[in-house]
């Protein structure tokens, strides 16, 4: 009774007033313990039936009460008991057991209930249906193996910088997710072809002649073992200047044009001050020494000797070395570099280094400049007066001829010097022999500037290609003269000669100009030149050689008949510089025989960026008479000429852009040949006159070009579109549809017309910034046009019609990266995507496309039908949703139903195999090999020449070599707007 008396209290509470407690779990625990004393006591269910239906018929009301109170949708009685894990309302006889899953609580001098009887448990209900897990899998966002497997021969695009003081970042193509051989060679650029060219980047490479020879191979690596290679590299890199598709860069040249060399602004002093300079430089007794040019020339021949015949990389006792440095060359240093070992390699590295970056004394070959003109100040007419070499001394200008040599061969003596000793600290650290020291390092590279670094690489050229030689004179007694600047500074003008007499009795010859030649003649049969049989013959002669002297040609040749100063034979007009792709400069040369551009390409003392180009071309002119009768002597390397049934442009013109596309075109080393002749000048050299592509939106908020913004290339050519790759969903993602809806299309191309300008010769203008090739004095004859193109354009239940577009941006064409296609497109497909697909549809070869990137397919005969002063904007669908980060994209669609797509190139750019990936293999097919000659079309033409006229940047990007998704998001990462979709 007692038990059955404390119950009472508590269901009286509950009849009168509505309250929560019996929510709680310690109420349902102390109900469960007083049912519990109950049954101890001996008080049965059935005596208290009456008093239990009281309590179960009034509790259901109260739960409707609450239910309708916080409007809680029903729930079954049994689901509710599993929830709460006990029944408070049930008096069956089966609950009075605790419940396994929640044990009661009892009161301190009361027993535990035994445990339930084994075999008592219910078991655990079965789950009805597979609805549930296909569920789970819809929204459960991808795994890293799914997405390593949908982009597996995806290319991704990247940014970095290289360390301090390397200057802008390092874009650059990878396949992270791929460890395949094939996929990691897939590249956008062609490979350098002839062993001649290869001195036209820093970049490490390997060039097509030696990849098929694994004994040069193996020769070219073992040289190259101890081998120090300076940070410092050509911007753009001249690797990816020629894209695989003819006319085109690579991805990361593209993105270096904005921070090209040809930008950098000169920061030297003028003559006075580079006079004043050198001066106080030779009078000091703290760096280098008094040199006469009989012992310039003596420790050239000596360190070049030694560099050649010591094949461990200059094994001399380090001792020696200091002693030979600094008795002979430098003063010793004044204070102590290494105090554990004073005579270290260190020690002769940090002095040398400290010379040669000293302001205003040494040639600044960072400079593109000076680059080209390195070939002119040693093999330039003596009677040419730098302007360099106007010295002031008494207040009068004295010319000085020669001086400017002896200035340039002394800081490739220290350059060699420093080269040498920096490869025997490689060599040892390669043996084991020293260890890597941090600190040595990055004081090394933040005290050798740019200037230094070119001076090295210009120093491993001089050692691998030139060898002095003296010329033995009849008179061996030399002629004493009144003694110049220098030797009164030196105090030695008693008993020495001038120098230009000294310099001027030594010749520079090159020591690999067989394969300079053989360069020569591969350049001229890839461009089709008319002459190359007359060539080839002069070659075999061997009658093409490093003329001895050209100060020594006589009065009345061309040379000296054409001008009088030494900057006119290689006359650069630089303009004002503008920010962005348009940052070329025109280029004007003096063509004639055995000219100081003939000997730079011969003798191969070529240094990185765009030399190369100017060489070759002008070479081929010098040793073809009667383009030179026709042409003229004068020549605008950055334009174009006329000759011989044929026309030549540099790549740096935008109609040669334009018409690498066409059937027959060919293009090698900045230089593209067509069988197109334009209407209007006869054969002779022509000027195109062109505006800047104007900048997109998306670049107009920034000062600084596009590579400086590191993380938003990378993330606006991310994979996933910039999002955290551990919530990506299936759904997340698109298949580019690469379905051509045009109807069939047919372009002819008509004619290329050029029309004289108000202002058709081509001059400086008053805003152009001076540079150190740039000749005031005299004006350019050379005729500047502006052109347009005409085709008639025949289309599937149209009339035929005329098209006309002007030639008027100077815009750039990018090769949209290869990519092999993954056979795991299929992990995407579900039943909620938005990109599920019946079983009969055709398979998809490609890659996916996040939903972050947006793009608008047009037809290219609907975007003939707009004037060409529409508004980008107007050809995009509204982006959804928008993304300020990756900006839409306009695909120019080339194709239709009736083209077929070539091979995808499985390799670099012009290989010799192709392939496509079949099914899920993953197997490689081997095909025939592309021609790039015959891949030419007038739409493709057509395509190009829309673009130039509407001033965009566009990528090419053609089906069988990379799929949409991949030139979509590498657009993003460029920043550019457009991609033209061939087939």
């Amino acid at each position: 009774m007692t038990s059955r008396i404390s119950l009472h209290p508590v269901r009286s509470e509950l009849r009168t007033m509505p309250s929560f407690t019996f929510l709680k779990t310690p109420s349902r625990q102390s109900e469960q313990s007083e049912q519990i004393e109950r049954e101890d006591s001996g008080v049965s269910p059935e005596n208290d039936t009456k008093e239990t239906k009281d309590v179960v018929q009034k509790r259901p009301s109260k739960r409707k009460f609450f239910r309708g109170l916080f409007k809680r949708s029903s729930l079954p009685s049994e689901t509710r008991a599993e929830r709460r894990g006990i029944d408070q309302f049930s008096t069956s006889p089966s609950l009075s057991l605790p419940s396994p899953k929640s044990p009661p609580t009892s009161p301190m001098n009361k027993p535990l209930p035994p445990p339930p009887p084994p075999g008592s448990e219910p078991e655990p209900t079965a789950s009805v249906g597979k609805n549930p897990i296909k569920l789970d899998r819809i929204i459960s966002p991808l795994s890293q193996a799914d997405l390593y497997k949908i982009f597996s021969g995806a290319p991704q695009f990247f940014a970095r910088a290289e360390g301090h003081h390397t200057g802008a970042p390092h874009p650059s193509v990878a396949f992270p997710w791929d460890s395949e051989l094939h996929i990691r060679d897939l590249c956008d650029h062609v490979q350098i072809q002839d062993e001649a060219w290869g001195c036209v980047t820093a970049w490490p490479h390997i060039t097509v002649q030696v990849s098929k020879n694994p004994e040069a191979k193996k020769e070219q690596c073992e040289r190259q073992r101890a081998h120090f290679l300076p940070r410092c590299r050509e911007r753009p890199n001249m690797l990816s200047m020629q894209g695989t598709e003819r006319g085109t860069v690579g991805y990361q040249a593209a993105l270096e044009i904005a921070v090209a060399d040809a930008l950098e602004i000169p920061d030297g002093g003028s003559p006075d001050e580079i006079s004043e300079h050198r001066k106080k430089f030779l009078n000091g007794k703290d760096g280098l020494r008094p040199i006469t040019d009989a012992t310039l020339i003596d420790q050239l021949m000596a360190v070049s000797e030694v560099y050649q015949e010591d094949p461990l990389k200059h094994r001399r006792p380090t001792l020696q070395m200091y002693t030979e440095l600094f008795t002979q060359i430098l003063f010793p240093p004044s204070r102590v570099i290494d105090s554990n070992d004073p005579y270290s390699l260190q020690v002769q590295v940090e002095s040398l280094v400290q010379v040669l970056a000293t302001p205003l004394i040494w040639v600044d070959f960072s400079l593109v400049e000076w680059r080209i003109k390195l070939g002119h100040i040693l093999w330039g007419s003596s009677s040419d007066v730098l302007p360099e070499d106007e010295i002031t001394v008494n207040n009068e200008v004295v010319h000085e001829p020669g001086t400017q040599k002896y200035w340039l061969l002394l800081q490739i003596l220290l350059s060699c010097e420093l080269l040498v000793r920096l490869d025997m600290i490689s060599r040892n650290i390669d043996h084991g022999l020293e260890a890597v020291k941090p600190a040595e390092i990055r004081r090394f590279e933040q005290h050798a500037t740019a200037n230094v670094k070119w001076s090295m690489l210009l120093a491993r050229t001089w050692l691998e290609s030139i060898r002095i030689e003296k010329i033995n004179s009849e008179d061996e007694t030399a002629e004493k003269k009144p003694a110049g600047w220098l030797a009164t500074l030196t105090g030695t003008g008693g008993a020495a000669t001038t120098i230009s007499q000294g310099l001027n009795k030594v010749q520079f010859h090159g020591r690999h100009q067989a394969q300079q030649l053989a360069g020569l003649v591969h350049f001229a049969q890839k461009l089709g030149w008319p002459d190359l049989d007359n060539l080839k013959a002069k070659v075999t002669a061997n009658t093409i050689s490093i003329s001895d002297s050209v100060a020594s040609t006589p009065a009345g040749t061309p040379m000296t008949m054409a001008t009088g100063r030494s900057s006119s034979y290689f006359a650069y007009r630089r303009p004002k510089i503008k920010r962005g792709l348009s940052s070329h400069k025109s280029v004007q040369a003096i063509i004639h025989p055995a000219g100081w551009l003939s000997n730079s390409y011969i003798s191969g003392l070529i240094l990185p960026g765009e030399g190369l180009s100017h060489f070759l071309i002008s070479t081929l002119l010098e040793n073809d008479d009667a383009a030179v009768a026709r042409l003229g002597e004068e020549a605008n390397l950055y334009g174009g000429f006329i000759y011989g049934e044929k026309s030549f442009w540099s790549t740096a013109c935008i109609i040669g852009r334009v018409l690498a596309a066409g059937k027959g075109a060919s293009e090698c080393m900045g230089w593209i040949s067509s069988n197109i002749l334009p209407r209007g000048p006869g054969e002779e050299w022509v000027n195109i006159d062109v505006e800047p592509a104007p900048r997109d939106d998306s670049t107009k908020k920034s000062s600084k070009p596009r590579l400086w913004h590191k993380s938003v290339i990378e993330h606006a050519g991310s994979v996933v579109g910039g999002a955290d790759m551990s919530s990506i969903l299936p759904g997340d993602f698109v298949l580019p549809s690469d379905t051509s809806f045009q109807p069939s299309l047919s372009i002819t191309f008509e004619s290329l017309d050029l029309f004289s300008t108000a202002e058709s010769v081509h001059s400086d203008s008053p805003d152009d910034e001076p540079s150190p090739l740039t000749d005031v004095s005299d004006e350019g004859k050379i005729q500047t046009y502006s052109a347009m193109m005409r085709f008639t354009s025949v289309a599937e239940g149209e009339e035929k019609r005329e098209v006309n577009v002007s030639l008027t941006h100077d815009v750039y064409f990018v090769t949209a990266h290869p990519c092999i296609p993954s056979p795991h497109a299929e992990i995407l497909k579900t039943p909620t995507s938005p990109t599920s697909v019946s079983s009969n549809s055709p398979k998809f070869l490609g890659h996916p496309l996040h939903k972050a990137y947006t793009y608008t397919k047009l037809p290219l005969l609907t975007l003939l039908s707009f004037p060409a002063t529409t508004p980008f904007s107007t050809f995009l669908s509204p982006p959804s949703p928008p993304s300020p980060s990756s900006p839409p994209v306009l695909v120019i669609d080339c194709t239709d139903s009736s083209m077929l797509h070539f091979p995808m190139v499985a390799g670099l750019g012009g290989s010799e195999t192709s392939s496509v990936r079949s099914g899920g293999s993953g197997e490689i097919a081997r095909g025939e090999k592309p021609s790039r000659g015959k891949r030419g079309t007038d739409l493709e033409m057509l395509a190009r020449a829309v673009c130039a006229e509407r001033g965009w940047n566009a990528l090419i990007s053609r089906r069988g070599r990379g799929c949409l998704g991949c030139a979509v998001r590498e657009a993003g990462a460029l920043g550019w707007r457009v991609v033209v979709r061939l087939a």
